[in-house]
């Protein structure tokens, strides 16, 4: 039946089962009656459809008595939205029937015969519950004029929960939120995420003006954080603000709405809603008395599906901020149910992370115009978003520079650590030291590597220094042990075979076994320790007895001679100029360098230690004569290393990366300023804790140990010869103090036979 401009609907129940059940609606169409039943119950029911009287208020009131003596049970007044009229409820023959009236004001279960104190409206109990199922121990309510009485009610009950409340009434100056700056510097910064909790009972301006208000509070005291990710927010509107809050494009990510209908329905709207409640009235088996059946019509009509508060929640979609209706009554609603956004992180936010190269954590790389950075941090960095749900894009600095303060000012910072300063950076994504300074203005993440620093530098000597082959296999002292038993065991050799009673014997003395000269006994030993020994054997059992254990020495000297020579001549091995800073020290031409901007310099320039005060006055004085020092790239540092007689300070492992793939330089053993490095956030920052629990959990399995282990390059990224795999051929250099023992011998050799030769002839001449 299609109706129009419903005005009034009118109900009559009788309760008996099987008994009629009747409803009346005024209409602009003439005066109708329709019939409803329920097979399953046998009960029936009429609609009685009244033509609506136009004319003066006294007509319009006649015909309302006249529905009246029908003996009508509830009459419903339709709303005008022309007029302004909303709905209204008559319970004829209740006690304070116009308590009835308002759905928006009282529990519809309060229109009984015997009238009890009136319960909460049903907005308020909705967000009784709500507080209670989010477990909330305390929050700030938001009124206005308006809803002064209902907001004094709603505190008055939280507080009998044990839920702490404070009543604040919005002012129009844009100061509503100005007491949460003394909150953050009371309790600080963690205890306060607890204490975002807020409820807006006011109207729509005054919603959109709190709301505003919070997301600049955010910007300007929260870092964009706080309230975003930690606040909760509980709106109490109509149906029809709905999309004026999905419009606004909030930033917020926990805000839910509890919400009425709107108060104004056409008549298709209205007639569907007294269908759909008669049809469950007549559903009912259990047999009701007058008032019971009233109430049970009343609860119907204002059930979910009709006229109660319903619950919205407002995510995120890729159209924008969108109210999504709470699938659950707000009843039995959880708190995911409400907040679904507390289960998803960062919601996808986009953090700035301000990073340099520092290998083996950060590397830069350029592709096509790109910046893309890789290894170990930005692994860490992208575990991170994997489990916070945040996206991240990268920045450098435009000064190249870590940070320092400027002269000292710890309110202006050079370099990473002043893009976090001055909020263009949300995270620095680097493993940054520690140091006072930056203690004032970031909050440091837990460890994720420990380091000394060190000194680099080249050996300037290489190229002058002649190698010696034959002599690199043993150190002086073992040579010299050697030549002094070689020259005891020829002494022992002469007294054993010179006196030995076995060559005194006829016998011995027939053979002439006794050695001829002491010229063989020495070649023998001399070419038993190149493994060829000579012609004359010892025949004495002593001599032999010494000759065994001088062989079973030089076996083992000649193996080991031979084991080294040839890993000399394969593997370079280099002794380093300096192995401590007193060496250093005492190199006059030697520059010492840093990089600039970074906390190494500033420690360097606050330290009271006797040793760094004279490396402090090294780099001074060589930044006098040079000054690019002090450059803040590390690689035009290590260029400076490779070509000029430099030494650089720096971070221990990042010299190790250029060490392990470059060849002829150093890392000095005694390193100094042990140093923790972290990831940074900005002070006080929302995010800390959530990011602090994540880095401790990636250290406790290990993670960043591995993620370091694959950044660093192995021995085949290597372009030492000393680390190549395979066999190599042997350089002229190798050989040059063979080639210059050969020539020694012989020159000897013809001085020899020259002596040789002059002695024959003078001979013959005499």
């Amino acid at each position: 039946m299609d109706v129009d401009h419903v005005v009034a609907v009118a109900v009559l129940l009788p309760f008996a089962a099987g008994s009629l059940i009747k409803l009346g609606i005024v209409s602009e169409k003439a005066d109708a009656v329709q019939v409803i039943s329920n097979n399953v119950t046998g009960q029936e029911g009429y609609i009685h459809w009244f033509q609506e009287k136009h004319g003066t208020v006294f007509q319009k009131t006649a015909q309302l008595s006249t529905i009246r003596k029908d003996n009508l049970d509830i009459i419903i007044m339709a709303p005008d939205q022309e007029k302004g009229k909303s709905m209204e409820v008559i319970c004829p023959g209740a006690v304070n029937e116009e308590l009835c009236l308002d759905f928006h004001r009282y529990d519809l279960s309060s229109c009984r015969a015997h009238l009890l104190e009136p319960h909460l409206p049903d907005q308020l109990h909705s967000t009784i519950h709500i507080i209670s199922t989010l477990q909330w121990s305390s929050t700030t309510i938001f009124s206005d004029k308006k809803h002064r009485s209902d907001s004094q009610r709603l505190s008055n009950e939280l507080f009998g929960l044990g839920v702490e409340s404070e009543l604040v009434f919005v002012k129009k100056d844009g100061s509503n939120l100005v007491f949460l700056e003394q909150i953050l510097n009371t309790i600080g910064m963690d205890r306060a995420k607890h204490r975002l909790r807020f409820v807006l009972m006011c109207s729509l301006p005054h919603v959109k003006q709190i709301l505003r208000e919070a997301e600049q509070w955010d910007k300007t005291f929260g870092q964009g954080s706080l309230l975003r990710h930690f606040s909760q927010w509980l709106l109490l509107l109509s149906r029809s603000s709905l999309e004026v809050i999905e419009d606004m494009d909030l930033t917020l990510d926990h805000l839910a709405v509890m919400s009425r209908p709107y108060p104004y329905y056409d008549s298709r709207e209205l007639s569907q809603m007294v269908l759909d409640a008669m049809a469950e009235v007549l559903s009912l088996e259990h047999t009701y008395n007058n008032s019971h059946t009233r109430d049970a019509f009343l609860q119907i009509f204002g059930s979910e599906h009709t006229m109660n508060t319903l619950l919205y929640t407002l995510l995120w979609k890729h159209n924008g901020r969108k109210l999504s209706r709470v699938k659950r009554s707000w009843y039995d609603a959880s708190l995911n149910d409400v907040f679904p956004n507390l289960k998803l992180g960062l919601n996808e936010r986009e953090l700035r992370a301000a990073t340099l190269e520092f290998l083996p954590f950060v590397k830069r790389n350029e592709i096509n115009g790109n910046l893309i950075f890789t290894h170990a941090s930005i692994d860490l960095v992208d575990h991170l978003k994997s489990v916070l749900n945040f996206t991240c894009s990268f920045t450098e600095p435009e000064d190249g520079e870590w940070g320092l303060p400027v002269c000292g000012d710890l309110s202006n910072f050079t370099g990473v650590m002043g893009m976090l300063q001055r909020g263009e950076a949300d995270l620095i994504a680097a493993p940054m030291g520690y140091s006072r300074e930056r203690d004032h203005i970031a909050d440091f993440l837990p460890s994720v590597h420990e380091s000394y620093n060190g000194m680099i530098f080249r050996d300037t000597r290489a190229s002058s220094k002649l190698s010696s082959a034959l002599t690199d296999p043993f150190r002086w002292q073992v040579y010299a042990v050697g030549g002094a038993t070689l020259l005891g065991v020829i002494l022992l050799y002469f007294a054993i075979e010179w006196n030995n009673p076995f060559y005194q014997e006829a016998t011995s003395v027939e053979k002439q076994l006794k050695p001829a000269s002491a010229i063989d006994a020495i070649m023998y030993l001399l070419g038993s320790a190149i493994h060829q020994g000579g012609v004359h054997l010892p025949e004495s059992c002593s001599g032999r007895i010494l000759i065994s254990f001088w062989w079973m020495f030089i076996i083992v000297i000649t193996s080991a001679y031979s084991g080294n020579l040839i890993a000399s001549l394969t593997v370079t091995r280099n002794t380093p100029p300096f192995t401590t800073f007193d060496e250093v020290f005492e190199e006059a031409n030697l520059k010492i360098g840093l990089l600039g901007g970074g906390v190494l310099r500033g420690a360097l320039e606050t330290s009271n230690d006797s040793q760094l005060l004279k490396l402090r006055e090294k780099i001074e004085a060589s930044s006098e004569i040079d000054s690019g020092i002090y450059n803040p790239s590390f690689s035009a540092q290590m260029k400076k290393v490779m070509t000029e007689n430099y030494a650089f300070l720096n971070d221990v492992t990042e010299l190790e990366m250029f060490v392990t793939t470059s060849c002829n330089v150093y890392i000095l053993k005694e390193k100094f300023l042990p140093m923790h490095y972290s990831l940074l956030l900005p002070q006080d920052s929302p995010l800390t804790d959530m990011f602090s629990k994540e880095v401790t959990r990636v250290q406790e399995m290990g993670l960043m140990k591995y993620w370091l282990k694959k950044s660093k390059p192995t021995q085949k990224d290597s372009a030492c010869p000393s680390i190549e795999k395979g066999a190599k051929p042997v350089g002229l250099e190798k050989l040059a103090a063979a080639l210059l023992a050969l020539g020694t011998g012989a020159l000897c050799s013809g001085v020899c036979l020259l002596f040789e030769v002059i002695l024959k002839a003078s001979t013959q001449l005499l």
